[in-house]
């Protein structure tokens, strides 16, 4: 840890200086679940509004399957987790008659988040809806809790609080009212860049290992694993450093390795996004392409677009803040290859949920805002929050943003 980080983290503790609302709290570790939880009341809030509103948009065989609060929860990408949950990854690739393509399926999904509903819902006869929801809840109470500790580790509980708070509220968090791998893959995260904060390497890696199997964009930790282990070992000699990048990949490569095997085919994954799913790297092409408004596609989709663009500049910002933060490099290397992964990949771009996940701009953002400049931001991301959950699940076609 660098001496800045060790100077502003101990500053809220000085003389004079007024306590966090954090440690108003009988628990301080309380604040980030309190901030959490405070999102269910805006989730619950945009579900009694949608009502059955949304029910004609969805496909007839997810009605066939769900009702009512679950037809809000169980959205998209939430279905085909359940169903990895519920029935495992298909024995064979399908493939399109048509074209000999592989067609759409499961294992583009990877395989943790599916493990734990599925554990969860054995104790609860089968109940893999129920099991879900309370997965869902506990693991963005978790990401929450996660993220505000990492904050208070670099900044001091003041920051940590404003941070939780940021963390909670953006728009993309909206995700936390459905059953999406996004809160379990900022759990890890959060505490494998704690962990390398600390010199924890074993951990760290352990920690980073589990989390490639959460999401593939969660290679982004074994990057930060490489640069910290590098600077370790550069600095002091520190070769216990090495567990860290050597674990970080384990749980996203033995998943390819299961899937190849089984599959008969090492590309299988790549074939799933890219023939069924339609998703590619394209090296920022269709990000830049919606943020300039080029051409008519995305002009035909002014709604989505002008999001796009606003929360690609929301995530320049937040990196400007975070260059200027000085984090240790860890950070830095984790959150922009988030961002770089994300703004290169065809169908992502700059959505607010994948803007959102790379969660330290929140520490970098909170560091600055304060007050009443805080306050508006809460409010306007709050905002944004209801209006990406009500709109979402009335455009079903367009995917969750």
């Amino acid at each position: 840890m660098s001496a800045q980080t060790t100077v502003t983290a101990t500053v809220g503790d000085a003389p004079g200086v007024p306590r966090s609302l954090s440690d108003r709290l009988p628990r301080p570790w309380a604040f980030p679940l309190l901030a959490y939880f405070s999102t269910w009341i805006l989730t619950l809030g945009v579900w009694t509004w949608l009502g059955d509103r949304n029910e004609r948009y969805v496909p007839s065989i997810e009605r066939r399957k769900y009702d009512g609060w679950e037809l809000h929860f169980i959205f998209k990408d939430a279905s085909n987790y359940l169903d990895v949950a519920r029935l495992g990854y298909p024995d064979h690739l399908p493939v399109d008659p048509a074209t000999g393509d592989v067609a759409a399926n499961n294992t583009a999904f990877f395989p943790l988040l599916p493990m734990l509903v599925k554990a969860v819902a054995w104790p609860l006869g089968g109940r893999y809806v129920l099991a879900a929801l309370l997965v869902s809840v506990v693991l963005g109470a978790a990401s929450a809790f996660a993220v505000w500790k990492l904050a208070d580790h670099l900044r001091g509980r003041r920051v940590a609080d404003r941070a939780a708070l940021l963390y909670c509220l953006f728009p993309g968090a909206f995700v936390f009212g459905f059953l999406y791998s996004e809160s379990l893959a900022a759990l890890l995260a959060a505490l494998c860049l704690l962990a390398l904060c600390q010199r924890q390497w074993l951990l760290a890696g352990v920690l980073a290992g589990i989390g490639t199997s959460v999401r593939p964009n969660m290679v982004a930790l074994c990057l930060a694993c490489a640069v910290a282990a590098g600077i370790a070992i550069h600095r002091d000699r520190d070769w216990k450093a090495l567990w860290a990048p050597l674990l970080s990949p384990i749980g996203g490569a033995a998943y390819l390795v299961w899937g190849a095997l089984r599959y008969d085919d090492a590309r299988f994954w790549f074939k799933t996004q890219e023939q069924g799913w339609d998703q590619h790297t394209d090296w920022g092409v269709n990000t830049v392409k919606r943020v300039l408004w080029l051409d008519d596609s995305v002009r035909a989709e002014p709604a989505q677009n002008l999001m796009h663009t606003v929360f690609f500049v929301l995530a320049v910002i937040g990196v400007v803040w975070l260059l200027r933060e000085k984090f240790p490099p860890a950070i830095t290397v984790f959150t922009l290859g988030v961002l770089l992964l994300s703004f290169t990949a065809s169908a992502q771009g700059s959505k607010p949920r994948f803007v959102w996940t790379a969660f330290p701009l929140f520490v970098a953002a909170a560091t600055r805002l304060r007050g009443r400049a805080l306050a508006v931001v809460l409010v306007v991301f709050a905002a944004g929050f209801v209006w990406l959950g009500a709109w979402s699940p009335l455009h079903y076609g367009r995917g969750a943003p």
